[in-house]
């Protein structure tokens, strides 16, 4: 059953990555283990792709069967973010294909985790809810001046931005949020997109971020975080 549910959860996510970037094209299928629990799942990540991180929720890794084919795997664990982690390792397998495998790592963490809070409107999933957690971090490392910059965040290299991920993680997410959705346009004409697709075209990371949102540092900062602190999440009812 859990097989079933997942299968079919992956291939809406499938269709929603596909629809943002516009990219239709057939991707080769992935292979998505869902353990039962945390010490199988643990276990298996400490073989198989040597992860000991004891946080660790889920991951996605290239992988190479015995004839010499590459594939994606993604694994996790049944627990209440099921959903959530595999939309987030989805997302890791997807750009992959979309943009290759030098994507900044900001730009890829903060992406995974815009898409991975969904909801559903009219049938349809839809990426980019307020995680009410992510927010208030990302809010309390800007009032207590321990927030990256976006130089920071744009010059930081894979090992420096998994060492501090505590900081790291939120930050990302804040950047990625921001620039999706803080003129208010229509995902398919924004600046952003406009950036993603510089990107697959091999244009360099730092000048074609500079192109898109051409503000000078100081300006950037003061908007991106003002833009972070005056967000609210949605109530309960």
């Amino acid at each position: 059953q859990i097989g079933g549910q997942v299968n079919g959860y992956m291939n809406q996510m499938l269709q929603l990555y596909s629809r943002y970037f516009s990219n239709w094209t057939i991707k080769d299928g992935a292979r998505v283990v869902v353990f039962s629990n945390r010490d199988d799942f643990r276990e298996y990540s400490r073989d198989s792709a040597g992860i000991t991180h004891q946080g660790l929720t889920g991951y996605c890794h290239l992988m190479t069967d015995e004839d010499g084919n590459r594939f994606y795997e993604l694994v996790t664990f049944e627990d209440e973010r099921l959903w959530q982690v595999l939309a987030h390792e989805g997302f890791h397998q997807f750009i992959g294909y979309e943009l290759g495998l030098e994507i900044p790592v900001w730009l890829n963490e903060g992406m995974a985790q815009y898409f991975e809070n969904c909801s559903v409107k009219y049938g349809r999933l839809v990426p980019g809810g307020l995680d009410k957690m992510k927010l208030a971090v990302a809010q309390q490392l800007i009032q207590h001046k321990r927030a990256l910059t976006v130089a920071d965040l744009l010059a930081m290299d894979r090992p420096t931005f998994y060492a501090n991920s505590d900081v790291t993680y939120p930050m990302s997410w804040a950047l990625v949020y921001y620039l999706m959705m803080r003129d208010g346009t229509y995902y398919m004409n924004n600046s952003f997109r406009h950036y993603l697709q510089d990107l697959k075209f091999n244009h360099d990371s730092a000048t074609s971020f500079r192109k898109r949102f051409g503000r000078d540092s100081a300006q950037w900062q003061t908007d991106f975080y003002n833009y972070i602190l005056h967000l609210r999440p949605p109530s309960e009812n």
